[in-house]
């Protein structure tokens, strides 16, 4: 339905037309299907006709608003508040040809704390899932992007610096072990010597951790699975820089690589380029700093890969509860194939894990570490 336009939104199509703007108005808002598990945000489609030098032309962007701290949680609200300086920074003006962030055509921030961005409507001219090509690509991309920040990673207070953290999940370790140690008889044979490699895996995150801090650092999106990769005929999109901050090289990559955890991308799509997806996010960064070197990068990748353990933990809590498998961009998907999805990507979060920690000097409480990787192809298990 039509809405009266606001002062924010005339200033922002004017901005995106170029023009001398007379009239913006009536406005179409189409509400989208954005992080829907968080209340007091809400992401819009709006669009209409604004009278420009005398010609009516069409005009549509991307409004994203998060309410303010009296309203929204924390968590929400700090990620609105870091984008929102983000978008302010002028950070987006340097990064390489070939990737980018949304335009942005205004922003807002009202007194009660409210934000509003008004940014780019890109619209992804590929498949979703991502295809292979699609994730090759975004590698390469990514990987220029991080190059080109090497040596930025603590420019800015407003950074988010927690990622570590926010994926290993070290307050959830004891009830990850407790999720282990309880599973059910008939589930442990279907993981083979897998299930013990869970085990000594979550036991081994503070070495995980202690790789990651060990590389070189640059600044990352820290949010680049698949859903917030948009790919045009000029470049690739990154949308939703709520997380930027400081991160191992090799981070983002990581989190592409995992878009089949929420469905962003097929397992067996990211097992079949794997390695020439991590080639060529190697070949991307070095093309910006050629001091990193390539071993360096793939370790960066598969410790930030390692630190997902809490994904085979709530693999073997969805296969304990009977609960059916869910994965979040795929809600038509059967449950069987979620299922087999999930299962088949915790062999790739092992096999990261077996090249991580399969060195000599890793040990948990004094015994070896002998994670075996499985390789990146994941068809090892089948799902019950």
């Amino acid at each position: 339905m039509g809405r009266a336009p606001t002062g924010n939104q005339d200033a922002a199509v004017g901005a995106m037309l170029g023009g001398d703007v007379v009239s913006v108005g009536p406005v179409r808002r189409t509400v989208l299907d954005y992080d829907a598990f968080f209340a007091h945000r809400e992401l819009s489609r709006l669009d209409g006709e604004a009278l420009v030098e005398g010609e009516r032309r069409p005009w549509s962007l991307i409004e994203k608003r998060t309410e303010g701290p009296h309203l929204a949680d924390p968590y929400l609200y700090d990620n609105a508040v870091r984008e929102l300086d983000a978008y302010r920074s002028g950070m987006f003006d340097d990064m390489p040809v070939g990737i980018r962030a949304p335009r942005v055509y205004g922003t807002l921030l009202e007194a009660d704390g409210a934000i509003t961005l008004s940014i780019e409507d890109v619209r992804h001219e590929g498949s979703r899932p991502l295809d292979a090509q699609a994730i090759v690509t975004a590698a390469g991309d990514l990987g220029r992007m991080n190059g080109r920040w090497f040596g930025s990673a603590s420019a800015e207070p407003w950074f988010f610096a927690g990622w570590i953290d926010r994926h290993g999940q070290p307050g959830a370790v004891e009830a990850g072990l407790a999720t282990v140690r309880r599973a059910h008889p008939d589930v442990v044979p279907l993981w083979g010597d897998h299930f013990a490699d869970i085990h000594r895996l979550i036991r081994a995150q503070s070495r995980v951790r202690a790789v990651l801090e060990s590389l070189p650092h640059t600044v990352c999106h820290h949010d680049a699975v698949g859903a917030n990769v948009f790919r045009t005929s000029a470049a690739t999109v990154l949308i939703d820089w709520e997380s930027v901050g400081p991160g191992t090289v090799g981070a983002d990559l990581a989190s592409l690589l995992l878009s089949p955890r929420r469905g962003d991308a097929s397992v067996h799509v990211v097992a079949s380029v794997f390695d020439e997806a991590v080639e060529a996010y190697i070949d991307g960064f070095r093309d910006q700093v050629p001091a990193v070197a390539p071993a360096q990068i793939r370790q960066g990748v598969d410790a930030a890969i390692a630190l997902r353990w809490k994904l085979a933990v709530d693999v073997l809590a969805s296969l304990e509860s009977g609960e059916p498998a869910i994965r979040g961009s795929l809600r038509d998907e059967s449950p069987e194939t979620a299922l087999d999805e999930l299962i088949q990507l915790v062999g790739v979060v092992l096999a990261a894990a077996g090249r991580t920690l399969d060195r000599p000097g890793a040990s948990i409480d004094g015994k070896p570490v002998a994670l075996r990787g499985c390789c990146p192809t994941p068809d090892v298990w089948s799902s019950p």
